[in-house]
């Protein structure tokens, strides 16, 4: 028995609704950043960001085409981000209208930076920015407003964090405590964050020392090393410009030495440390 016409046509249209209602969803591109030193620390990390815009995607019904990752310091434009390039290829190519953020701050830290991402990406190519923790669309005017105000606060709080850095770093170093950065090599971090020495790799830099005062040139030094198979801090060959690093630097004579620099001035730090020095002064 053969159905009619009609109920093959309702059939049809009802089989064609989703797909109609599928490329009717806004189309949407996540965008992620970690600084690559706080990615797993500001508590904002990549899989904490990707989870929540694939939830809020879905929530929304959106059409997710893609997640782009930046791992750099929200200080730096976005425009110099190998990732947020690739966002602004996908917006030339008309492949989404909304880009979706974990924190407006993800963006950039910058006010300057984020106020001038929104306004090209909404310009040039019509893109709409949203936030998928802060309830702003910046789609609207007072969104906008909003978005402005709040890029404007992460900015200042950016400044106070950065000086409040710098100064605590400056008072330990004004005190000879070791003011932050990787250990030298010789040493390792304690849980205070000073300097404790490491016997294996002392022992080279009382070699290095010890040869360089006998007259013997950094190239020699290096090759000496790296003949008797001795590495250096990150398990590679010993170069110049390390061995040159280890001879000049004071720290291994139980001194510290740094220069700060802040709003285009100089502060030079050279005082005895409080760590146990490896050469003798």
């Amino acid at each position: 028995m053969q159905g009619s016409d009609r109920v093959r046509r309702l059939r049809s249209r009802a089989s064609a609704k989703p797909l109609a209602k599928e490329l009717t969803k806004p189309r949407v591109v996540g965008y992620l950043r970690v600084s690559t030193e706080g990615q797993f620390s500001d508590g904002h990390g990549l899989d904490v960001q990707e989870r929540a815009v694939k939830a809020f995607a879905l929530s929304q019904g959106y059409q997710l085409v893609d997640v782009v990752t930046d791992c750099v310091s929200g200080a730096t434009a976005p425009a110099e981000r190998e990732g947020f390039r690739r966002v602004m290829e996908l917006a030339g190519e008309g492949a989404f209208s909304i880009l979706l953020l974990y924190k407006f701050d993800r963006l950039a830290r910058n006010v300057l930076h984020a106020v001038t991402s929104v306004h090209e990406m909404r310009d040039r190519h019509g893109i709409v920015i949203r936030s998928v923790t802060e309830p702003i669309d910046t789609a609207t005017p007072m969104g906008e407003m909003i978005f402005t105000v709040l890029a404007s606060m992460a900015a200042q709080e950016r400044q106070v964090i950065t000086e409040r850095t710098f100064g605590g770093r400056r008072e330990k170093a004004t005190k000879g405590g070791f003011a932050g950065g990787a250990a030298p090599f010789g040493y390792q971090r304690d849980k205070d964050g000073g300097l404790v020495v490491v016997e294996a790799e002392a022992a080279i830099v009382r070699r290095i020392f010890s040869e360089r005062a006998d007259g013997r040139t950094l190239q020699t030094i290096a090759d000496s090393l790296n003949a008797d198979g001795l590495r250096s801090k990150r398990g590679g060959l010993w170069q110049v410009s390390s061995v040159a690093y280890i001879a000049d630097n004071p720290k291994y004579r139980g001194v510290v030495e740094y220069l700060f620099t802040w709003n285009g001035a100089d502060t030079h730090v050279l005082r005895e440390g409080q760590h146990t020095p490896i050469v003798l002064p």
